[in-house]
């Protein structure tokens, strides 16, 4: 199935289930387990465990805001039993339906999780982090913590609780994805789902980077893993702290959460928001992210594995692809209007569901960029050899607006020049064109090699991107 057809959204999921950005509230940060990788370690934490009182108010703030999904996570909050399932039914009794919990499973048996469900219950996410004995307790800091672990989830389910599993590949497990799969399927036939993390240059892994899987094996192994666990009838999601899109993830949007959060946005129209994702400043998008049709639904890698692996395995699955004269390929979508954006054009631009989204024109008219900021537009085309006033200005007013938000939710303007006149003129216009904060000049004429060395020297001068058509 092409991208542009799959539906994005929640419907696949129900509840707890699904996993977009639930309320969370920390039992405490103390834990029996020592991760090397773990992203909110104890050591971090003057005061690890809260006064129940004060967790108690942190609760009753959340049942008050009306949300129907509450996840209770740590440290570890099954070392506090009787202070868990208070507020499990406390939880429950204020009107929350679904309330999950995060745990290593270690602690549990057959008794405390009966207490856990008779409390209101409904879910679990267990950190089962490899199907290899060993490899588990290395990662999990914890000797014996495999057979425990596994004890614990059957107990969770023995009594009714939905279980969702949470390896965080790390090096020493990234060939071992599509392995742990089979395990699951195997050892674990109850649970249908995996919630597929890596693991993120922080807390304790901001100190030992080669913690971190490197996505090159991953861009491989991933899709193993995706097609095992359809065969298996296993639904396995992209978190968050998971993977990019590229990275084995390009045919599955309504699996990842960074890409139904971006189209959720899309559809609230808050400028913006409205034509990219809010990755909140952790990761970034790279060279590779430039040209991927995919950019608006995807934050990027971390910059720590930019800047330590210089993001090896990332390439644009999907080609952005400027619609200057040609068709655009998937994961686009164009609305053109080559005499000037109308109503219906920003009507269209809204509704459209692709990641990139071009509007094409000739010219821009006052208060066009307000409106493209607002429509969910990604990229805008510019196809004229001349530019008005109005349509300088408002490309200035894109470049202000760009300045205020990060890189991937900036609108990108490419402009194609179809005549260029003299050498002379066409390096005035460009320069005017760099000045208004355009990100790429095509041009688009029969190229030969002065063109290419005009080309060249203009990229070298102005720092813009100058492109000349393929041939």
């Amino acid at each position: 199935m092409r991208y542009d057809d799959r539906v994005t959204g929640l419907n696949v999921l129900r509840g707890e289930e699904h996993h977009r950005t639930k309320g969370l509230l920390r039992v405490t940060m103390a834990c029996n387990e020592r991760c090397p990788f773990c992203n909110v370690p104890v050591e971090d934490y003057e005061r690890p465990t809260p006064p129940e009182a004060e967790l108690l108010r942190e609760l009753d703030a959340f049942v008050a805001s009306g949300e129907q999904t509450l996840t209770l996570s740590g440290g570890e909050p099954t070392l506090y039993r009787k202070r868990l399932a208070n507020v499990i039914a406390r939880a429950r009794k204020g009107g929350v339906r679904f309330v999950e919990l995060q745990t290593n499973a270690v602690l549990l048996d057959a008794g405390y999780a009966r207490e856990l469900v008779d409390a209101g219950l409904t879910s679990a996410f267990v950190s089962l982090l490899s199907d290899d004995p060993a490899l588990h307790d290395r990662l999990a800091g914890l000797e014996g913590a495999f057979q425990r672990c596994l004890s614990g989830i059957d107990a969770l389910l023995d009594v009714g609780v939905s279980v969702t599993l949470n390896p965080v590949i790390a090096r020493v497990t990234e060939r071992r994805v599509a392995g742990y799969v089979d395990f699951v399927a195997e050892r674990l036939p109850r649970v249908k789902v995996i919630s597929l993390s890596a693991v993120q240059p922080h807390g304790r892994a901001r100190k030992d980077p080669e913690l971190m899987p490197d996505y090159a094996a991953l861009t491989e192994e991933v899709p193993e893993a995706l097609r095992r666990a359809a065969a298996h009838g296993i639904l396995v999601l992209n978190p968050y702290c998971g993977l990019p899109a590229c990275v084995g993830w390009a045919a599955d949007p309504e699996r990842s959460v960074e890409a139904i959060e971006a189209a959720a946005a899309r559809s609230s129209g808050a400028r913006h928001r409205a034509r990219g994702l809010d990755n909140t400043g952790n990761k970034r998008h790279g060279p590779p992210c430039r040209e991927c049709a995919l950019r608006p639904r995807c934050g990027g890698a971390w910059h720590e594995y930019w800047d330590h692996r210089g993001g090896s395995g990332l390439r644009a699955p999907l080609v952005r692809i400027p619609p200057f004269g040609q068709v655009a390929s998937a994961g686009q979508h164009v609305v053109a209007a080559r005499d000037g954006l109308r109503p219906q054009h920003f009507a269209e631009l809204a509704r459209a569901s692709r990641p990139t989204v071009w509007a094409l024109t000739s010219r821009l008219a006052p208060g066009d960029a307000e409106r493209l900021g607002r429509s969910g537009c990604t990229d805008l085309a510019l196809w004229a050899d001349a530019f008005d006033a109005d349509t300088l200005r408002e490309l200035h007013a894109i470049a202000r607006d760009n300045a205020e938000c990060p890189s991937e939710l900036r609108l990108r303007v490419a402009v194609g020049l179809p005549r260029l006149g003299s050498f002379t003129r066409a390096h005035a216009l460009i320069s005017e064109l760099a000045r208004a904060g355009v990100d790429e000049v095509h041009l688009l004429v029969k190229p030969d090699e002065r063109h290419r060395r005009f080309a060249e020297a203009v990229e070298r001068e102005l720092g813009i991107q100058v492109l000349l058509p393929k041939v």
